[in-house]
C-alpha cells in the first residue's frame, strides 16, 4: 500500500500556516490560562494540517493481482464464414490457455460491438455463426470495439484486450483508440486471422492532392488498386457523373497499383469524382470496385504583383494568364499599407523593390497579412531585392525563409567603408538618431575582414570612429551612440578626412556614404569626387529633407561612381545605408550563368522529374533559415527557391528574378516557365477558404465532426457567434444528380473562435457541408465510400502490430498462449472523507477548550442531577 496525491504542492502551505497560528497565538490578548492556550494551539494546528492534507487529495493506492481479459472477435463480412470460424477457434484457443482466476469477457464486433457470453464463443453450431456474421455486417470498427471492451473491465484489475481479426478497419482509428487505451493502462494484444483468399480486385482509394483549389489549377487524383489475381481490365474516372477518362490497367496478385489522373476543373463548382474498375472476368466481388472523392473548386487565383520596373512585369503576367492565374500589376507607389487592403488577394509578389521605397507601413502590412490572415508572399530577386534592397532587419526579413546577411566564405576580399554624416544643428532629434541607427546597422552587415570609419561634420570634421578593422560591432556602436548635433554645415572637411583615411587602409573595395539634410558651404566637391573615383573609392550620397542640396549631392554621387538617394522620411535612412553598403561591397549579387539544382522534392516542382531549365544569369546571395524547405539551390549550394510556413500563411523566396535581366533564357527558351511559376504561386497562395472562416470535417467512428474556425478580424477570434451548417448528400451511384439537403446543424462553441457539431452519414456517397455565420460562408466535402468489406484473404499486419506496440501488448502470430505478466492493478481509495470527519471532531474539541467554563458548568449540573437521583 502507498499514497497518491492529486495536488501535493498544497502540502507546502502547512509550514506557513503553522507559523501564522503561532504568531497569532503570541499576539492574542485573550484571558486564558497558558495550559489551555497550548492545547488550543495544538488542536487548531492539527485542524489546519488536516484541512490542507484533504485539499491535496490524498488517496490510498491498493494493489491487486486480479486480472481481466476481454476477447474482441471480428465477425464482419471481410472475413467470410470460414474466416469468422477461424477467429472463433483462435478465441477458444486463447481462452483455453488462460488461468482459471482470470475474469474473461467476450465482445463480437463488426458494424457495431456487442457483448457475447462465453457459451456463445464455445458454441459451434452454424446458426450461431450466421447470427454473429449478421451482427458484424459490412463494416469493421476496431476502434469502437476497443472502446466497448475498455468499459467491460471490473474495477481493480489489470486489463488486457485481445483483438482477433484481419485488421482491415473501415471506420474509426484503432491506433488513436490504442493510444487512449495505453493512458488507461490497457494492453492490446493482437491475433491475426485472414479470411479465405478469393480472386478479387478492389479499388482501395481515390485521393485528390487538394480538397480545395482555384479554377484552372492542376488537380491530381491518385487511384490505388489492390489485387488478389492476375489480370487486365479498365479503370474509369467520372467527373460529376460524366466519364472523362478511361485506362487499360494490368494487376498482379499481392501488388498495389497506383494510377494518377490529372484534371483542370475550370468552373467554380463542387466536383464529385468516382473511379470504377471494370472488365476483370475472374473478379468474384464487384462491391468494392469503386471509390469516391470530392473537391471544392473556387474562383481564379488572384495575386498582387508589385514590380520595381512595371514594364518588366509583362513576362510573368502573360505566362500566368495562360495558366489561369490573375496578377494585378502595380507600382510601389500604389502598394496597399494595411492587412485589410491586402486581404482581397490570395498572395503578394514583391519583385525588385527597395525597402526604402516600400516603406515601414507596407512591410508591416505584408507581415501581418501573412502571419494573421494566412496570406501568401513571394519575393523575387533583383538588384533592389533581399539584402541589397535594404531588407536587413525589417519585417520582411522576419517573413522570408532566408537570412539576408552575405555568405562570403568564397570571397575573401576586404572592404573599407567611410560614413560621412551631417551633425549640424538642423539634424537634431529624429534625423540624427536615425543616422546613428543606420551607421550601427551598416557595421553589422560588414564582416571581420572589413574596415569602417565614421566622420561627422558641421563647420569642421569630427572623427567619431577612426578607420579601423571591424573586430567588435559593439565597440563601434558605443562610439557612434555618443554622436551629438550642433554647428554649421561644411561637407568638404568631412570628405577630405574620409578620403585620407580610406587611402591609408589596405582593402580591395573602398566606398564612402555621405548623409546631409542641408546646404553646404565651400567648393571643389565635384573635383574631389572625381579624384576619389580615380583612386578607386566610390561615393554614394543620401539627401534627407526638403532643404538638402540635392543637385550637388547627385553630382557628387555621379562623379564618384555611386548611387544618389533622396528621402523625406528619416526612418528610411537605415534601409538606404544597408542597401548601399551591400551593393558596393560586392558580396550580395552574383551575375554569372548558373545551372539550378534540385535537391529536395516539393509540390512546387511536381511534374519535373528532371529539373533542367536553361541557365539563370544571376541571383542575390542569402542563407537558408533552419526550418525552411529549399527545393532549388545554385551551383554553389546557396538558396535559389526557399519556402516555409509563417504564422497562418506561407512565404517563398526566389533569389533570381522572373524578367529579362537574369531570367531571359527561361523566358525565351524554356517551355516549363509557365508551369513552374504557376506551381510556385499556387503553393504559396492562401488556400481557398472563407476570409474569416475555415471549415474541417473529420470521421470519428460512426459520426462526422464538423469544425469551424471563425475570425472576427486580423488576429482576433470570433466568439459568441451564431454558426450553422447545412449538410447535403449525393448518392454514390448518381454523382451527377443535384444535392439533397440532409440535416441542419447549430454548431456549439467549444473553444476560442471554434464551433463544432456532429452528424451521422447513413448512405454511401458524397456529403457537402456548408457553414455560415452572418454574411460569411465556407464549404467542405467528405466522402462516405461504398463498403469495401469484401475479403482478399489478407491481414493488415502493420496496423495490428502497431496497436500492440503502442500499448505494450503482444502479437500472437503462432502460439496462442497469452502472457499476462506480473502487472498489478491499482485501485484508489479517497481519504478526504475521513479527514473531514476528523476535522469535525477537532472542531468540537476546539469549542470545548475555548468554552471550558461552560463545559465544566454542564458537567457539574449533570453530576448534581445524578447524585440527586441516587439520594432520592
Amino acid at each position: 500500500m502507498f499514497m497518491d496525491w492529486e495536488s501535493p504542492l498544497i502540502l507546502l502551505l502547512i509550514l506557513p500556516a503553522l507559523a501564522f497560528l503561532l504568531w497569532a497565538e503570541r499576539r492574542s490578548a485573550h484571558p486564558m490560562p497558558a495550559g489551555r492556550k497550548r492545547v488550543l494551539l495544538v488542536v487548531r494546528a492539527l485542524g489546519v494540517m488536516l484541512a490542507l492534507v484533504a485539499l491535496a487529495g490524498p488517496a490510498e493506492v491498493v494493489l491487486s493481482t486480479q486480472r481481466a481479459v476481454v476477447l474482441a472477435v471480428d465477425c464482419s463480412q471481410s472475413l467470410g464464414e470460414e474466416g469468422v470460424k477461424s477467429a472463433m477457434e483462435k478465441a477458444r484457443g486463447v481462452l483455453a490457455d488462460l488461468p482459471g482466476e482470470v475474469d474473461v469477457s467476450v465482445v463480437g464486433f463488426g458494424a457495431e460491438a456487442r457483448l457475447l457470453s462465453v457459451e456463445d464463443l464455445k458454441a459451434e453450431d452454424g446458426g450461431k455463426l450466421q447470427e454473429l456474421m449478421k451482427l458484424g455486417g459490412a463494416q469493421s470498427q476496431y476502434a469502437e470495439a476497443l472502446e466497448f471492451a475498455r468499459a467491460m473491465f471490473p474495477a481493480g484489475t489489470s486489463r488486457h484486450v485481445v483483438m482477433i481479426g484481419d485488421g482491415h478497419e473501415t471506420r474509426g482509428s484503432l491506433l488513436d483508440s490504442s493510444r487512449e487505451a495505453s493512458w488507461g493502462e490497457v494492453q492490446v494484444h493482437a491475433v491475426p486471422v485472414a479470411g479465405v483468399r478469393r480472386p478479387d480486385v478492389r479499388l482501395r482509394s481515390l485521393t485528390p492532392n487538394q480538397s480545395r483549389l482555384h479554377e484552372g489549377a492542376a488537380l491530381a487524383l491518385t487511384v490505388e488498386v489492390e489485387s488478389a489475381l492476375d489480370g487486365a481490365g479498365l479503370l474509369k474516372l467520372f467527373e460529376n457523373g460524366v466519364e472523362v477518362e478511361r485506362r487499360s490497367v494490368a494487376v498482379k496478385t499481392g501488388q498495389v497499383l497506383k494510377e494518377v489522373f490529372t484534371r483542370h476543373p475550370n468552373t467554380r463548382n463542387i466536383y464529385k469524382y468516382r473511379a470504377v474498375l471494370e472488365g476483370f472476368a475472374e473478379d468474384t466481388m464487384t462491391a468494392n470496385n469503386e471509390a469516391l472523392a470530392i473537391v471544392d473548386v473556387r474562383g481564379r487565383l488572384r495575386l498582387l504583383y508589385v514590380e520595381g520596373d512595371p514594364s518588366e512585369g509583362q513576362f510573368l503576367m502573360q505566362a500566368m494568364e495562360k495558366e489561369g492565374i490573375q496578377l494585378e500589376l502595380r507600382g510601389v507607389e500604389s502598394m496597399p499599407t494595411s492587412p485589410q487592403d491586402l486581404s482581397g488577394y490570395d498572395g503578394v509578389i514583391l519583385s525588385d523593390v527597395p525597402a526604402h521605397r516600400l516603406g515601414e507601413g507596407a512591410m508591416v502590412a505584408i507581415r501581418d497579412y501573412v502571419d494573421k490572415l494566412g496570406g501568401g508572399f513571394l519575393m523575387l530577386g533583383g538588384p533592389n531585392s533581399f539584402g541589397v534592397g535594404g531588407y536587413y532587419r525589417t519585417p520582411i526579413e522576419d517573413v522570408l525563409p532566408v537570412r539576408l546577411k552575405s555568405p562570403d566564405e568564397e570571397e575573401k576580399q576586404s572592404s573599407a567603408l567611410a560614413l560621412v554624416i551631417d551633425r549640424s544643428g538642423s539634424m537634431a532629434g529624429e534625423k540624427l538618431e536615425m543616422a546613428k541607427n543606420a551607421a550601427i546597422a551598416t557595421a553589422e552587415v560588414l564582416t571581420r575582414n572589413d574596415s569602417i570609419g565614421v566622420f561627422a561634420f558641421d563647420s569642421e570634421v569630427h572623427v567619431v570612429v577612426p578607420m579601423t578593422r571591424l573586430t567588435s560591432t559593439t565597440a563601434v556602436a558605443g562610439q557612434i551612440a555618443g554622436l551629438t548635433s550642433g554647428g554649421g554645415t561644411n561637407l568638404l572637411p568631412g570628405m577630405i578626412e574620409a578620403r585620407n583615411q580610406l587611402q591609408r587602409v589596405k582593402a580591395k573595395i573602398k566606398h564612402m556614404i555621405i548623409l546631409s539634410d542641408g546646404q553646404t558651404s565651400g567648393q571643389g566637391y565635384e573635383a574631389l569626387a572625381s579624384q576619389c573615383r580615380a583612386e578607386g573609392t566610390t561615393i554614394s550620397t543620401v539627401s534627407i529633407g526638403e532643404g538638402a542640396h540635392v543637385g550637388l549631392m547627385q553630382a557628387v554621387a555621379s562623379l564618384g561612381g555611386g548611387q544618389s538617394y533622396t528621402t523625406l522620411d528619416a526612418s528610411n535612412i537605415t534601409r538606404i545605408f544597408t542597401q548601399d553598403t551591400l551593393i558596393h561591397t560586392g558580396r550580395m549579387i552574383r551575375e554569372d550563368a548558373l545551372e539550378p539544382q534540385m535537391v529536395e522534392r516539393h509540390a512546387m516542382l511536381a511534374g519535373f522529374e528532371k529539373f533542367e531549365p536553361p541557365p539563370l544569369l544571376g541571383y542575390v546571395k542569402t542563407l537558408r533559415k533552419s526550418t525552411a524547405q529549399v527545393p532549388l539551390v545554385t551551383d554553389t549550394g546557396e538558396p535559389l527557391l526557399a519556402h516555409w510556413r509563417y504564422g497562418l500563411g506561407k512565404a517563398t523566396a526566389f533569389t533570381s528574378d522572373a524578367k529579362s535581366r537574369w531570367a531571359s533564357l527561361w523566358i525565351s527558351r524554356w517551355s516549363g516557365f509557365g508551369q513552374f511559376w504557376s506551381q510556385v504561386l499556387r503553393e504559396t497562395a492562401r488556400p481557398p477558404q472563407g476570409q474569416g472562416m475555415d471549415l474541417r470535417t473529420e470521421n470519428r467512428g460512426n459520426v462526422t465532426r464538423v469544425s469551424v474556425d471563425v475570425l472576427q478580424d486580423a488576429g482576433t477570434r470570433g466568439n459568441e457567434a451564431e454558426v450553422t451548417a447545412e449538410v447535403f448528400h449525393v448518392p454514390a451511384d448518381s454523382l451527377g444528380a443535384s444535392m439533397d439537403p440532409v440535416k441542419t446543424l447549430s454548431l456549439r462553441q467549444s473553444g476560442p473562435g471554434l464551433y463544432e457539431g456532429d452528424f451521422e452519414p447513413e448512405e454511401s456517397g458524397v456529403y457537402l457541408v456548408r457553414a455560415q455565420s452572418g454574411a460569411q460562408m465556407v464549404t467542405a466535402g467528405l466522402v462516405f465510400n461504398p463498403s469495401s468489406e469484401a475479403s482478399l484473404g489478407t491481414v493488415n499486419d502493420k496496423l495490428l502490430r502497431e496497436a500492440a506496440r503502442l500499448t505494450g501488448g503482444s502479437y500472437l502470430d503462432g502460439d496462442l498462449k497469452l502472457e499476462l505478466g506480473e502487472a498489478k492493478a491499482r485501485r484508489y481509495v479517497e481519504l478526504w472523507p475521513y479527514l473531514v470527519m476528523a476535522m469535525l471532531a477537532l472542531f468540537l474539541v476546539d469549542v470545548a477548550v475555548r468554552r471550558w467554563e461552560h463545559v465544566t458548568g454542564v458537567a457539574e449540573i449533570i453530576v448534581g442531577w445524578f447524585w440527586g437521583k441516587r439520594k432520592a
